[in-house]
């Protein structure tokens, strides 16, 4: 997600692409819009929004993310997103969304791919005029200057008005789509963007996306200028670096221990120097939605390879060669469980608990000395929308009781919610252990003033603290949770730990803090700069 902020104030736009996986243009077009000079006007661009099902090349991983709009979900990782998009549109004027679809809309039916049912070089709206908003006219004008440089008229755009609020509208499902949402419940003019996924020459499609993009913000008011780009071309780029367990993946196979860690990195110029900046990943191939990268992994089952992909696409697979023992190791004791926790590895045994803090990120791995792979069931998780067998280990589960059928939560004696995790491994013995999540307390937020001195900012939610002008850089987090899993905001704007912000005399910034991975809201204070006169007086 990239801000640009222009030269001269106006409105602030935002641009989303990728927001289901299979739709390249979109966040394509969005990444490349990230290079732009904004002489007018600001920017939000988010290029990846559904990252998980781009670097699988789907739809979705478990639910479509557009139609998770129409109220409150809070079920899968999609809904987090959903969450996090919503805020971000709170802070814009105005919204375009980039997609691509299937064939050619037409209002009249034409052929099969020519049709009222397709979508493809369209611009759409929910409505021609919604309250004061005049969409019909904004997007037809933009049309009308794209059309005029397509020499293909049967790849000329159309405007698709969906009717979306009227009853007997043929796309009722679009209730649940961002645009409607922004329209409806933020009051921001909102429309779509769509490429023909039938028209194969990518480069083409990412250039009208963009031109059409352009032409949009222009009529938002925005002033600004996008540099030329070199469009990459297929195949594997030159310069992708990856490393498994501090050795270079360059062949057709790797060799792993079993029962040792599998620790991976990867970028290079491939990554860095792309116009596109393409999503880099690397997966297991047995577990194909867990990303090596950023997932840590013990093999204490075995796979059969491992697979590299730069935004879906497969550049390489490399067959495991497997060393060390298959047997079995005794359990003399009980199992031993082992567990991720925010990157780090944790070791439970039966009927112990493991302490979350709400928010935290945790990968169930195994049992300790197991040659399979183990059932691992969360009682109250559900991993996936399309499989739910009970088989929770290796997914990415957030600490986060909301996010928990409510019928499997205990509270022990602290008070804590508790859930069991249970071995259901046919053919091994039962057991069982605790996950009990911790509510994230704040007591303070560390501050560096340009000069050196720490200034500790007391947390209560509401609170109002006033400091001498100066610069500040965002220190630290006085809490009892891992500081990566708080993301804080200035004037909610993101910022990162160890940023630094001004503060004026007589100027107020809000400090808001949200939990990075369910985006829920920790609390704000006011931050308050003293004027010249006061601080002469202390």
């Amino acid at each position: 997600m990239t801000w640009v902020f222009g030269d001269e104030p106006g409105p602030t736009i935002m641009v989303q692409g990728g927001i289901q996986g299979d739709e390249l243009s979109g966040f394509f077009t969005a990444q490349l819009l990230t290079r732009c000079t904004l002489r007018k006007g600001n920017l939000i661009i988010v290029p990846r929004a559904n990252e998980p099902s781009i670097l699988r090349r789907a739809r979705q991983i478990n639910v479509d993310l557009n139609r998770r709009f129409d109220k409150e979900y809070n079920s899968f990782y999609e809904d987090r997103l959903a969450r996090a998009i919503r805020f971000l549109i709170g802070r814009a004027d105005g919204f375009i969304h980039l997609h691509e679809g299937s064939g050619f809309y037409s209002p009249k039916y034409v052929n099969n791919l020519r049709n009222p049912n397709r979508y493809g070089q369209s611009l759409i709206i929910d409505a021609a005029v919604y309250k004061d908003l005049h969409l019909a006219g904004m997007c037809q004008r933009a049309i009308d200057r794209l059309n005029g440089d397509i020499a293909n008229k049967s790849y000329w755009f159309n405007l698709f008005n969906t009717d979306t609020f009227d009853r007997a509208t043929h796309y009722p499902e679009m209730l649940k789509s961002l645009t409607c949402y922004a329209l409806v419940e933020r009051g921001i003019p909102a429309m779509a963007v769509e490429v023909s996924k039938d028209i194969m020459d990518l480069e083409w499609k990412v250039r009208q996306q963009l031109r059409a993009t352009h032409y949009l913000l222009e009529e938002f008011g925005l002033v600004l200028d996008i540099p030329e780009f070199s469009f990459p071309e297929s195949g594997t780029p030159s310069g992708l670096e990856i490393s498994v367990n501090g050795r270079p993946l360059n062949g057709r196979s790797v060799d792993l221990v079993r029962g040792a860690p599998v620790l991976t990195s990867g970028a290079g110029k491939a990554v860095t120097d792309s116009a596109l900046e393409p999503a880099l990943a690397v997966f297991a191939s047995d577990r194909p939605n867990l990303n090596l990268l950023t997932a840590p992994r013990m093999a204490l089952s075995t796979f059969p390879a491992l697979e590299v992909s730069l935004d879906g696409s497969r550049m390489a697979t490399a067959k495991v060669r497997w060393q060390g023992s298959k047997n079995d190791l005794p359990e003399p004791s009980g199992p031993v469980f082992l567990c991720w926790l925010n990157g780090q590895p944790c070791f439970v045994n039966e009927n112990d608990t493991l302490m979350a803090v709400e928010g935290d990120q945790l990968i169930l791995e195994g049992v300790l000395g197991s040659s399979i792979e183990e059932i691992l069931n969360l009682k109250g998780f559900v991993a996936s929308v399309v499989s739910n067998s009970g088989q929770d280990v290796g997914h990415e589960i957030i600490a986060d009781p909301s996010n928990f059928m409510d019928k499997y939560r205990e509270e022990g004696a602290d008070g804590l919610s508790r859930y069991r995790i249970v071995r259901e491994t046919p053919g091994k013995r039962r057991a069982e252990f605790f996950l009990a999540i911790i509510p994230r307390r704040v007591k303070a937020v560390e501050l560096v003033s340009e000069h050196g001195e720490t200034r500790l900012l007391n947390w209560k939610d509401g609170g109002v603290h006033e400091l001498a002008s100066s610069s500040y850089r965002l220190e630290d987090v006085w809490s009892n949770g891992d500081l990566s899993k708080v993301q804080p905001f200035i004037d909610n704007i993101p910022v990162s730990w160890g940023e630094q912000f001004r503060l004026e005399p007589e100027q107020e910034l809000l400090l808001t803090l949200r939990h990075s991975t369910t985006f829920d809201r920790i609390g704000s204070v006011t931050i308050r700069g003293r004027n010249y006169l006061q601080t002469s007086m202390n």
